[in-house]
């Protein structure tokens, strides 16, 4: 079963949200292994691994996408989420051989999906991404694919490389919202500030997207993440909503679910994106929220949003 709600499939532009932390040294990946989800000593320079990094609580500071770098590891994330995150990486880190550092603002961000954006990308780096979460790179770029709930890349440019694509490509003003529906449709969730040390992984739903081993050793909130999958103690999960209304709604907004005649709280946005259609959500509810749930925002009650089928398998 397919959304109702869609982005376009062809767009180019500017994204302002994104940000990396660097993790270098020689103890990079060993370091790392022992504070995130996911399983970094399998990570490929070829492909990108989606992972969290968590409190002793189990509750998320950050969800990143891992890029095996030369010196280390590189986690692409929201930038709002850097702050906590590399502030826990450092405080754990001094007797480690690493160091970490905010290089945000070494890159510039571009989404771009389209005929178009592919013919002048492949003239660029000579290829193409094969699968989902493939990257290419060079010296001044690094090209991500995604292909849920459509195809389309995410590149990492320098200056130069920055300024080739802005010339051969046309910036929409609308493409970090394009893009924030496609990640919303693909069902993955972000960690902003007012999102921080919330919720744990199960109920951002980072199970169904591979972002949890359960079978690496011990990391920081390990002990909680495993008991929430093995003694079912999980209670919440993201949702995707849509609502015909096109007022922004924020990370962290109040959701209330209508019970009878009454309306009672719901839920949590994580991560929301306004377009010509309506707007859409990726939100915490409760697991057993049905399809038929009606929903509105509590700070602009004549909002109402619908629950969306999800892209992939909770169970």
């Amino acid at each position: 079963m397919q959304s109702s709600f869609s982005a376009p499939d062809s767009f180019y532009g500017e994204l302002t949200n994104l940000g990396i932390i660097s993790v270098e040294g020689e103890e990079a990946v060993s370091y790392l292994q022992g504070k995130v989800t996911n399983d970094m000593d399998s990570l490929q320079k070829e492909k990108v691994q989606l992972g969290c990094h968590c409190d002793f609580k189990g509750k998320t500071w950050n969800i990143f996408h891992a890029i095996k770098t030369a010196q280390g590891v590189d986690l692409l994330c929201h930038r709002e989420s850097i702050p906590a995150s590399l502030g826990e990486l450092k405080k754990y880190g001094v007797f480690s051989k690493v160091e970490f550092n905010d290089i945000t603002a070494d890159w510039q961000y571009f989404a771009a999906s389209g005929a178009q954006a592919e013919q002048v990308l492949e003239e660029l780096f000579g290829e193409l991404p094969g699968e989902h979460l493939a990257i290419i790179e060079n010296q001044n770029a690094k090209v991500i694919r995604f292909d849920v709930p459509f195809t389309r890349y995410l590149v990492l440019a320098k200056d130069s490389v920055a300024q080739q694509l802005n010339q051969q490509l046309s910036p929409s003003n609308m493409a970090q919202q394009y893009w924030e529906a496609a990640d919303i449709l693909s069902g993955l969730a972000n960690i902003q500030a007012a999102t921080s040390e919330q919720f744990v992984p199960q109920m951002m739903n980072l199970q169904a997207l591979q972002a949890i081993s359960f079978e690496k050793g011990c990391y920081m909130g390990q002990e909680v993440v495993a008991r929430t999958k093995y003694l079912g103690k999980n209670k919440r999960a993201a949702f995707i909503l849509k609502s015909d209304d096109s007022s922004p709604r924020l990370a962290g907004d109040i959701l209330e679910a209508k019970m009878g005649d009454n309306w009672r709280r719901g839920g949590t946005v994580l991560r929301s994106a306004s377009l010509e259609q309506g707007t859409c959500l990726l939100a915490i509810l409760p697991n057993d929220t049905s399809n038929e749930q009606i929903l509105r925002s509590k700070e602009y009650p004549t909002q109402l949003f619908t629950v969306e089928p999800l892209p992939y398998d909770l169970d």
